[in-house]
């Protein structure tokens, strides 16, 4: 009784199960997509495989005012409008399967974990920021290239232009810094060093970053649902988001910098931060204002590098002073050549 409150609740009405050829035809289907796009869960292909299998879906009469797919943890089903043609490649469609493939139960059959996402006895984290792991997720799965999109009045480029392009757009950053392996093993429940790793790079500011994921999915959540705080709440996403990727820029190179032992290491990061530049979004209306605190910043930053050369070349002796001159003047060429572009 209470799973069919919820579904008439949310605008839901169950008609008939998909038959077992159809449920065989997507299980193969995506699979096979999530492990061609995904090449590190290769091993994981029948285990995938089998819990796709064994998943219940319907078809349903589903409200304008929700998605048109769903997947819901209550009976562990997805519900999928009967307008889909579920034989095309469907983005919502890959995101509830994900959703479906994170979820890890407790003996009682109480929710433990979604991916990223914890569930304490007390309190939920994570929602954000494993919302935006699986929507990653989704994108990657139907190929899309990143666009130049607004999002309350940020310029950003992503893979997810329709779905959720901050949230999605910040992860993109992450997994640009972290890796793409390690995000996608933990979010499908393959292993927790995700989180280890994060906490090992961002230290002090993990709970912070991962809070901001949460705040901004709720804002969002409570945008959908009243106009009556419209303002004020997208200014908060906006405020938020460029918090979190500032945390995540400032953190990771002001720390990555201080552990570089080599001038090929001091390349290739100069490099990598000159890269990541390009993903960052910016508020529109103060664009200049933020061009110039970046300005700022990478003259900072710069320095630090520079300085770190230095010690390295030091270390070495005075026959790496030559190797130093000319890697840094290499290094100031692209940056000048970056500029120039």
């Amino acid at each position: 009784m209470k799973i069919q409150k919820k579904l008439s609740r949310l605008g839901i009405q169950k008609e008939e199960e998909l038959n077992p050829k159809d449920v065989n035809y997507l299980a193969h289907s995506i699979v096979s997509y999530i492990t061609t796009t995904f090449p590190v869960l290769q091993e994981k292909y029948n285990e995938i495989l089998a819990k796709i299998l064994n998943c219940k879906m319907y078809y349903a009469k589903i409200t304008e005012n929700i998605a048109q797919i769903n997947y819901i943890y209550e009976d562990n089903s997805i519900y999928i409008s009967d307008d889909i043609d579920i034989m095309e490649p469907n983005e919502q469609l890959y995101h509830e399967i994900v959703h479906y493939l994170q979820v890890l139960r407790k003996n009682n059959g109480k929710i433990k974990k979604i991916g990223l996402c914890d569930f304490g006895d007390f309190s939920v984290k994570g929602l954000g920021i494993n919302e935006a792991a699986v929507q990653y997720i989704s994108a990657r799965l139907m190929k899309d290239e990143p666009e130049k999109v607004n999002s309350f009045g940020i310029e950003l480029n992503t893979i997810s232009p329709k779905f959720y392009p901050l949230l999605t757009n910040l992860m993109e950053q992450i997994i640009y810094l972290l890796g793409e392996d390690t995000v996608v093993k933990s979010a499908l429940n393959i292993d927790d060093e995700f989180e280890d790793l994060l906490y090992n790079t961002f230290e002090e500011k993990t709970n912070q970053i991962i809070k901001n994921f949460d705040n901004i999915l709720d804002r969002k959540n409570k945008l959908n649902l009243s106009q009556e705080k419209s303002k004020q709440l997208k200014d908060e996403i906006v405020e938020i988001y460029l918090e979190t990727q500032d945390l995540i820029m400032k953190k990771y190179f002001d720390k990555i910098v201080t552990r570089l032992t080599s001038i090929e290491e001091i390349d290739f990061y100069i490099e990598k931060f000159l890269n990541y530049k390009k993903m960052l979004g910016i508020q529109e209306k103060y664009k200049y204002s933020f061009i110039e605190k970046l300005a700022e910043y990478e003259e900072n930053i710069m320095q630090k590098f520079d300085k770190q050369l230095m010690r390295i070349s030091k270390n070495k002796g005075k026959n790496t002073l030559s190797l130093y001159n000319k890697t840094l003047g290499g290094l100031m060429r692209k940056i000048i050549s970056y500029f120039s572009n």
